[in-house]
């Protein structure tokens, strides 16, 4: 990971966290990608690509929901934007 890719990524996590806390729920990972809840449940549920991939392996199951970190979605979001 390169400097400006690792500065980037801290700015997006800063913004993530200070709109929706450390931990995002499917709803607000799914207004923040821009996209449906129920498309971005289809997605997570038939991964086809690397980001959507590693997106379902960043999510944390507490209880019966699963939350996703902000830092890793802010790394996650940075890495396939510089790809």
């Amino acid at each position: 990971m390169s400097v400006e890719e690792s500065s980037s990524s801290a700015v997006l996590e800063d913004q993530i966290t200070e709109r929706y806390g450390l931990l995002l729920s499917q709803m607000q990972l799914a207004e923040l990608l821009g996209r449906t809840t129920g498309g971005l449940r289809y997605s997570l549920s038939y991964p086809s690509d690397h980001q959507t991939r590693a997106l379902k392996t960043c999510g944390r199951k507490i209880g019966r929901r699963v939350y996703y970190p902000a830092a890793e979605v802010a790394r996650i979001i940075i890495g396939a934007s510089e790809k």
